[in-house]
């Protein structure tokens, strides 16, 4: 619905409001005839119509519960009749700022879904008799009810044909000529706004092994980013089968993707990417309300994916239709991926849960270039990889590509001292027992500097560039870890 005829309905249903008001003021008789909306969430009685003989009144638009008369009576099912000075105060009819002419009046509730939603109020200077208006005010109610259930009948029709009209939108924006993270990307953004206390993540191949890589923005019930797929999980059955797996959590089960993961709430539908019968991912749609999932948005949400299948055909054809879809030649997931990671973390919300952002790499570079091969050197950085997997040490986090020999890695864990560990862990690890690739072994050591993210909207570019900063000073002072670089290290940070 336009604005415009939004506003025009709007302004039609209340002028009907009006008329019904003065139709009963002069059907019963009564001298000042006024109805209320009973506004719960606010608290507040608010002013709908009014019609009046007397010069002397002045109502509010809105008024509080516990200011106004009718609060004792904001939850009636049935006619109510007050006598003036007997069952009411005059001195409580605060429209009057005179005398009160009146001597009683009568409330008269309008129930819509078992709950009073408004109150008719009749005022006269006569005694009036509930069933000698009976036959009017049963009109009254019957026409009242009508009209706003019409009203709300359209405006909801007309909302869910503007829902299809932006759905379509979104379509035509999930293009083939678009980078193959822009439309995932896009998927995802389009399916957050479908699930109003939910989100959606996409679960890919990288390292080796399935891992949540992308959460859309502003999810406070998303899985950890770097969370591996276990076998027991919506996500592995949904891969397996080839088929949308929909299922409503009881008890925070079943898991969405991992065991470990904090227990899941609401429902959750899990949708394989398939793109010419492989498997090159799942994306996850989340909700707290269950009844959020009706056909429809079932409808749009596997379409959504189908969409998105067809337009990242084209980029696929162009390399090996069997290669994992967002990872570099080593295993490692591609800069667009751990870029957008980024940026969306940090504007979605998950009580004790931090995000980090980090480069690490190789110490004495040159003996090793000098040594080996550049065929043995790929060998070694796709070994280093699968050492490097955040997930072997207990850690939700994922490997991104930078550059030759410097890797990007994305860690989100609710240990305030993930990526520390990490990095002892897999250094201990690596001095021990070496990393094997064809007839070689080596033991390198490794430095690594990070950035921990704020709450808000962060910039990519500056995020990455502090994260720089953080790796040249653990190169310059030799130290296994470093983070929050001084600005005055951009020079060191240059040079990698």
């Amino acid at each position: 619905m336009s604005h415009r005829r939004e506003e025009q309905s709007l302004r039609e249903f209340k002028q009907i409001i009006s008329d019904l008001i003065t139709l009963l003021a002069q059907s019963v008789g009564a001298h000042t005839v006024y109805m209320n909306w009973v506004n719960r969430d606010r608290r507040q009685f608010v002013m709908e119509a009014s019609i009046t003989s007397h010069s002397s009144v002045m109502f509010r638009d809105r008024v509080p519960f516990e200011e106004h008369f009718l609060f004792p009576w904001a939850d009636i099912r049935k006619p109510v009749l007050l006598e003036i000075s007997r069952d009411l105060e005059p001195e409580r009819l605060m429209h009057y700022y005179d005398s009160v002419p009146v001597t009683s009046l009568l409330i008269v509730p309008f129930v819509n879904r078992s709950e009073t939603v408004a109150l008719t109020v009749l005022e006269s200077e006569d005694k009036l008799d509930p069933a000698e208006v009976e036959a009017s005010l049963s009109a009254y109610q019957n026409a009242l009810g009508n009209v706003l259930n019409t009203y709300l009948e359209l405006t909801d029709l007309h909302e869910k044909q503007q829902e299809w009209t932006d759905y379509e939108e979104g379509l035509a924006r999930i293009s083939p000529r678009l980078h193959k993270v822009k439309i995932l990307s896009r998927v995802l953004e389009m399916m957050q706004v479908m699930l109003p206390t939910g989100g959606a993540s996409l679960v890919a191949r990288g390292m080796g092994q399935w891992v949540n890589v992308l959460n859309s923005s502003g999810s406070s019930m998303s899985p950890d980013l770097g969370l591996r797929m276990d076998e027991k999980s919506m996500v592995y059955t949904a891969l397996r089968s080839g088929q949308p797996e929909f299922a409503i959590h009881f008890n925070q089960n079943p898991k969405r993707i991992s065991v470990a993961e904090s227990g899941p709430e609401g429902a959750t539908l899990a949708i394989p990417l398939l793109i010419d019968d492989h498997r090159h991912g799942a994306i996850l749609a989340y909700d707290q309300n269950p009844l959020v999932y009706s056909h429809s948005v079932r409808h749009k949400l596997v379409n959504l994916v189908r969409i998105a299948s067809l337009a990242l055909r084209p980029s696929l054809e162009r390399d090996e239709p069997a290669r994992d879809l967002l990872v570099s030649e080593y295993g490692s997931f591609i800069p667009d991926l751990w870029e957008k990671g980024i940026a969306s973390s940090g504007r979605s919300a998950a009580e004790g849960r931090s995000t980090w952002f980090g480069f690490v790499t190789l110490e004495d570079l040159q003996a090793l270039r000098a040594r080996f091969r550049l065929e043995e050197l790929k060998q070694l950085q796709r070994e280093l990889i699968s050492v490097l997997n955040p997930s072997l040490y207990r850690t939700s986090g994922y490997m991104g590509f930078y550059s030759d020999y410097v890797f990007a890695f994305l860690i989100q864990d609710s240990n305030p001292s993930a990526v520390e560990e990490w990095v002892r862990e897999a250094s201990d690890g690596i001095n021990k027992e070496g990393i094997t690739f064809g007839e070689n072994k080596v033991s390198p050591v490794l430095r690594a500097g990070y950035v921990k993210l704020n709450e808000g909207n962060p910039d990519s570019y500056a995020i990455v560039q502090k994260a720089k900063r953080a790796l040249g000073r653990a190169l310059q002072e030799e130290s296994l870890v470093a983070s929050d670089p001084e600005p005055d290290r951009d020079r060191v940070a240059d040079d990698i």
